[in-house]
């Protein structure tokens, strides 16, 4: 019986057209756009300068900030409200402000008369703007004074684990995998007894003498076959297009994209369950994709989230997932490391392909 019906299934996945495709781009694109679109490397920063000094170590700062590469040099204004206007229309995203005398006071090593003023509208890329701004003038210090004499007592080295260039693209490829297999294994699922309902297909297998529990579980096997294929066709990608490798075992990374699976599968066929047609279990789904994508620390770190969101996302299956596909991908964890994420990915399937049991609506 089990046999006949993971047959139907996947005949009835492969004989929708959009489907297939579906899962095959939605992946390849997520993977070839995103870590270029959706990058905290910011660059082209606009800069205006006011520069009330007018002298050559004047001109040497402003030519070490435009020689970093993150800043385009629009305009050097004559006085700090010309700046201003440059920034409130848009044109300008930072400013310098270099204060008269600050070569004497740079040759002196008193301190540095400069300021700066970002345009934190893009909070983002204002903050980091400041930092790059801030960075060019210490490099300037640094090249004007480089004797041991004019600098601090101390040192202060950093040394950065796990993705020593800092690359945003590496920390964004295992959020982009978990995003891509969580979206089509809650998608598509959700509208599998939707479309059956709408067809009418579903009375023929409430007829039948096939078991809730064997119903469910063999509509599920089929999007687990697809989870396997989105995570390997995007580790693929990851290697082939950007030279990403997996520090630990793939084996783990299936192993949690199971449990996910479990979970998104069932959440998908929870929602069909309850929906009357298929705009009912889109909608659904997608408020629950938004909901779950925002408090994944995905995007922004769960650590800085207030207390009653931390206590939310611990009902949030992609918090699991993700730090598990990072914890793997970057840092070569097993199990043993990150078997909170295992545990709390289990107890959430188990809730939904129970609930997703009990509420299927059949004759028997």
């Amino acid at each position: 019986m089990w046999k006949y019906l993971l047959e139907k299934e996947f005949k009835q996945f492969f004989r929708d057209p959009g489907l297939p495709r579906m899962a095959l781009m939605f992946p390849v694109l997520m993977m070839l756009v995103f870590p270029f679109a959706v990058s905290m490397d910011i660059r082209n920063i606009n800069l205006a300068v006011v520069d009330n000094c007018m002298s050559k170590e004047s001109s040497l700062l402003i030519e070490k900030c435009t020689a970093s590469g993150y800043f385009r040099l629009v305009d050097i204004c004559q006085s700090p409200d010309e700046a201003q206007r440059l920034m409130d229309n848009n044109r300008a995203d930072a400013i310098i402000t270099i204060m008269p005398g600050f070569d004497k006071e740079t040759a002196l090593g008193t301190g540095l008369p400069a300021g700066i003023k970002v345009n934190t509208v893009n909070g983002t890329k204002g903050s980091i703007g400041s930092q790059y701004i801030l960075n060019c003038f210490r490099m300037y210090l640094a090249a004007k004074n480089p004797d041991t004499a004019s600098t601090p007592a101390f040192d202060i080295s950093d040394k950065y684990y796990f993705n020593p260039y800092m690359d945003y693209k590496l920390f964004m490829v295992p959020a982009l995998i978990v995003i891509a297999i969580t979206m089509i294994t809650a998608f598509l699922p959700a509208l599998n007894i939707v479309s059956e309902k709408e067809a009418g297909t579903i009375e023929q297998i409430n007829v039948t003498p096939v078991s809730k529990t064997a119903c469910i579980v063999c509509k599920m096997i089929p999007y687990w076959a697809i989870a396997f294929f989105i995570l390997t066709a995007c580790l693929v990608i990851a290697w082939a297009v950007f030279g990403y490798t997996c520090r630990g075992s793939i084996l783990w990374l299936y192993l949690y994209t199971a449990l996910d699976m479990i979970v998104m599968a069932g959440l998908g066929l929870l929602i069909s369950n309850y929906s009357n047609n298929a705009q009912q279990a889109m909608f659904l789904i997608w408020f629950f994709a938004v909901i779950f994508m925002l408090m994944s620390g995905i995007f922004t770190p769960i650590a800085s989230m207030p207390d009653w969101a931390k206590a939310i996302t611990f009902l949030n299956p992609m918090r699991y997932f993700a730090d598990a596909m990072r914890s793997v991908f970057l840092k070569g964890s097993n199990p043993l490391d990150i078997w909170y994420d295992a545990a709390g990915l289990a107890a959430l399937g188990s809730v939904m392909v129970t609930w997703s049991i009990l509420s299927y609506r059949k004759s028997e």
